[in-house]
């Protein structure tokens, strides 16, 4: 009797094997949606003619709008029907919480969506939101900001406000095909308009050929002024804006100040462990040479008044190092170019420079960015394990862009590392941006951006 169990096992291979979408692709498709929704919405703007004809993009968008204002309605409705009327027995609060979730997602697909479609940048307003503590405590957090509550009204609003998009967006395709519909004898209706026989057809296709125009300028118009809408419900509110941005200052001077208290005690510290010790030696040394000459002994003072030469000049050597921690000489006689291949010289790692500059910045600009790149390959040096680090500067428009990079262990964390902490903290004293790529065992990337118009 032969064994089934190959053949069965074959045919479900082939089975899987036949299928037009597997497992593996299905999460594919669902982790896209989750963690790059735009990317979706990019490919559905690169198709052709969408990419290249701003009618057939609004048109697109638009009946988006329909399509998914009906869907996320549907949701939002059952959810909380279901949700509310279930709360007796406890079961409804998860279902809420889910249904609050997914339309809070939806959200950030809408914003995803028009960014795509309509160049118009909606900033999250959950950014800033805390990530400590857990999910309850989390949820709880995000449900009494206003942001949630405007997600929400906006799909419930995207409902009707997508259903007259998707209609003025479908005139256009009615005139247009309507000969064909004729043809095969379906139902041929445009708005109130009853059409019968195929000379009428004829007629509504010339009329719509007549009216393509206003009609585009009618989409084009919805189009934008659903952008207008999106940035009212969707974007961060200004109060919210400002409120962030005073929390911001806030911390900037904070750390600026405890910054400045550390640099001011390590000062002082370099000080009085080096220069000062080392002046106090001298000055002893050149008191017994001053003696021994008194007594005599030009032999004896001869040696120390050279001991005490050779001290003076390491005397000298450290007070420039200190000056250069505070403000190197170099920085302010010839520019960042300089200063940053000096550092290089002098790195543990070889460090590759890449600066284009045409003019010299602002004091403070090169002065944080100078001390920006010696914490950052001072950092490599001491934690990445790397054997090459890189530096590149450029200017772009009114913003000064340095990238530093190394191909060492990776898995650097802003959120944990104090040196990247401080980085941050001195960038954002000015209003500058740091960005931190570092995949575990891919090298760290660090991008700076800090203005400089």
């Amino acid at each position: 009797m032969t064994d089934p169990t190959p053949s069965s096992s074959n045919a479900r291979h082939t089975a899987s094997a036949d299928r037009p979408w597997n497992d593996d692709q299905m999460q594919r498709i669902a982790r896209t949606l989750v963690d790059e929704p735009e990317s979706v919405w990019r490919y559905i703007r690169g198709l052709p003619g969408v990419r290249s004809w701003k009618i057939l993009n609004d048109m697109v968008f638009l009946i988006l709008s329909g399509v998914l204002g009906t869907l996320w309605f549907v949701v939002a409705i059952a959810g909380f029907t279901v949700g509310v009327s279930l709360l007796i027995v406890l079961v409804g609060v998860p279902i809420l919480a889910a249904t609050i979730a997914i339309l809070v997602w939806g959200a950030n697909l809408e914003r995803a969506r028009v960014r795509a479609f309509l160049n118009i940048d909606l900033p999250s307003p959950y950014a800033d939101l805390p990530r400590n503590g857990g999910r309850v405590k989390r949820g709880w957090q995000a449900i009494r900001t206003p942001a949630v509550w405007r997600d929400i009204a906006y799909l419930l609003l995207l409902f009707p406000i997508g259903l007259l998009e998707i209609s003025v967006a479908l005139i256009p395709l009615q005139f247009l095909v309507t000969p064909l519909v004729t043809l095969v004898g379906g139902e041929n209706n445009i708005l109130f308009w009853q059409i019968d026989s195929f000379g009428e057809s004829l007629f509504a296709l010339l009329v719509g050929v007549i009216l393509l125009v206003p009609l585009a300028m009618l989409i084009n118009l919805l189009a934008m002024l659903h952008g207008e809408f999106a940035k009212r419900l969707l974007a961060p509110s200004t109060e919210e804006i400002l409120t962030e941005r005073v929390e911001e200052l806030t911390e900037s001077r904070s750390a600026v100040m405890k910054a400045m208290y550390l640099e001011r005690r390590r000062i002082e510290r370099d000080l009085h462990d080096g220069a000062q010790q080392r002046l106090v030696s001298l000055a002893m040394d050149l008191g017994r040479a001053r003696e021994r000459i008194d007594s005599g002994d030009d032999a004896g003072a001869r040696d120390l008044v050279l001991r005490s030469h050779e001290e003076s000049k390491a005397v000298l050597k450290e007070l420039r190092d200190l000056v250069r921690g505070i403000h190197p000489a170099v920085l302010s006689d010839r520019g960042l170019d300089a200063a940053i291949s000096a550092i290089a010289s002098r790195s543990a790692i070889p460090v590759g420079v890449e600066i284009d500059l045409p003019t010299r910045q602002p004091d403070e600009v090169e002065g944080t960015a100078y001390f920006v790149v010696v914490e950052a390959l001072t950092n490599i040096a001491k934690h990445s394990h790397a054997s090459q680090a890189n530096v590149a500067i450029t200017r772009d428009d009114d913003w000064l862009r340095i990238e530093i990079s190394d191909n060492g262990l990776g898995g650097a964390d802003l959120a944990r590392g104090s040196g990247l902490s401080g980085l941050r903290d001195r960038i954002q004293a000015l209003d500058g941006r740091l960005r931190v790529e570092s995949p575990n065992g891919g090298g760290t990337c660090l991008i700076v951006e800090i203005p400089c118009g």
